[in-house]
């Protein structure tokens, strides 16, 4: 049978990297019926992904035999995903990367980066990390063209450009994320405008990565006041918004675990913002985010993710950017870079012009979700140019 490991993100939290492996997994099956894939993740997200993806080994040291024996029984091992080979959250990253891809290489030589997230790479070290992970792998492709500068001294290998596969993914019926507002108490026809934020404002770029500082509380309370004024100057920003167009405000975080808190950062949000119609939807599953996306007039996010699902449905976006594949993310889209840098909003810094961002994501619509519909089709290609690569095509 052929078969073909996916190793990506944080699968079982965080709803981007869902999408990614969901979106990825769903066409390598369409155009390859018959194909086994083979993920990294708990049984707990099984029902958020597609039936392209037979089996799932748990992540970390309980699934290391496992994860071993199937590389070494596929046909090849993809590693796919945006946020793996950089240093900008934690210096260990890209040492670690390139370790485990030194380990699998012995399982299966036949190692395939694909749609990688990369950059940035500040330090010298991530950089020699970079060119040993670049090394084991037979080939590589990119997400964008920050991740090629990123990555375009560590490797003299070709590298393609194949927009992230969550551009690919479908959304789930309509009718499901209306029945989810109506829940929420949204759904009486009113205009949307959702907004998704997260904590950025911590030690960043450390040995001691977030996760494991989060834990042990090292560090606690860093970034907080900087954190508090971006919400303050976002709140300022999206009420006269909200009120000129008679709008409620959904709150759609993405990454809802102790280290980032999505979800309580974007409560703080709603506090700030007293008489407006609000309503914070956890969502799991990655196709009912892209459907309930849908239904916005305007998206507003500091994840990259909802950015993309949200501009498959045609909606506007704003990101607020912390790295350069914000910058990368409009690029591809060939649209004027709609971001303000989170450390920029906020009395330490510039203040970002956010409403006239605003206004000009929603005078400016038009064709948003044709160019999204070009990129879905460019990864379409990249994921059969995947298979052919693997020998699985």
């Amino acid at each position: 049978m052929a078969r073909l490991l996916l190793i990506g993100g944080d699968t079982d939290h965080n709803l981007g990297d869902r999408a990614i492996l969901s979106a990825l997994a769903s066409e390598l099956a369409k155009a390859a019926p018959g194909l086994e894939v083979t993920a990294v993740g708990r049984t707990s997200v099984r029902a958020t992904l597609p039936p392209a993806i037979r089996d799932l080994i748990p992540p970390g040291p309980a699934g290391w035999s496992r994860l071993w024996a199937t590389a070494g029984a596929s046909q090849a091992v993809a590693i796919h995903g945006g946020g793996l080979f950089q240093d900008d959250d934690s210096r260990v990253k890209m040492p670690y990367w390139g370790a485990r891809l030194g380990v699998l290489k012995r399982a299966n030589p036949r190692l395939l980066g694909h749609s990688i997230g990369a950059g940035p790479l500040d330090r010298a070290a991530s950089r020699s990390a970079a060119r040993f992970a670049c090394a084991q792998l037979e080939s590589i492709s990119v997400r964008d063209a920050f991740a090629h500068s990123a990555l375009a001294s560590c490797t003299d290998k070709p590298m393609p450009i194949v927009p992230d596969p969550a551009f690919m993914l479908v959304p789930a019926p309509a009718a499901q994320a209306r029945a989810l507002l109506r829940r929420l108490g949204l759904g009486n026809g009113k205009p949307l405008v959702g907004v998704a934020v997260r904590r950025w404002f911590h030690a960043r770029g450390g040995f001691v990565p977030h996760r494991i500082r989060s834990t042990f509380e090292l560090g606690r309370g860093t970034g907080a006041a900087e954190l508090d004024s971006m919400l303050r100057r976002l709140a300022d920003a999206l009420a006269p918004l909200l009120r000129q167009l008679g709008a409620g405000l959904l709150l759609l975080p993405t990454y809802n675990v102790r280290h980032e808190a999505d979800d309580r950062v974007c409560q703080r949000l709603a506090a700030l913002l007293p008489g407006v119609p609000t309503a914070l939807a956890r969502i799991d599953d990655p196709a009912l985010y892209k459907a309930v996306a849908g239904q916005l007039r305007l998206l507003v996010s500091a994840r990259m993710h909802p950015l993309i699902l949200a501009v498959g449905m045609g909606v506007p976006v704003v990101g607020l950017a912390y790295n350069g594949k914000f910058g990368g993310f409009f690029e591809l889209l060939g649209l004027p870079p709609r971001f303000a840098w989170l450390d920029e909003i906020g009395p330490r810094g510039p203040s970002a012009d956010l409403e006239s961002l605003f206004s000009d994501a929603l005078a400016d619509a038009g064709d948003i979700g044709e160019r999204a519909h070009v990129l879905a089709a460019r990864s379409a290609e990249g994921a059969v140019a995947l298979l052919q690569r693997a020998g699985l095509a």
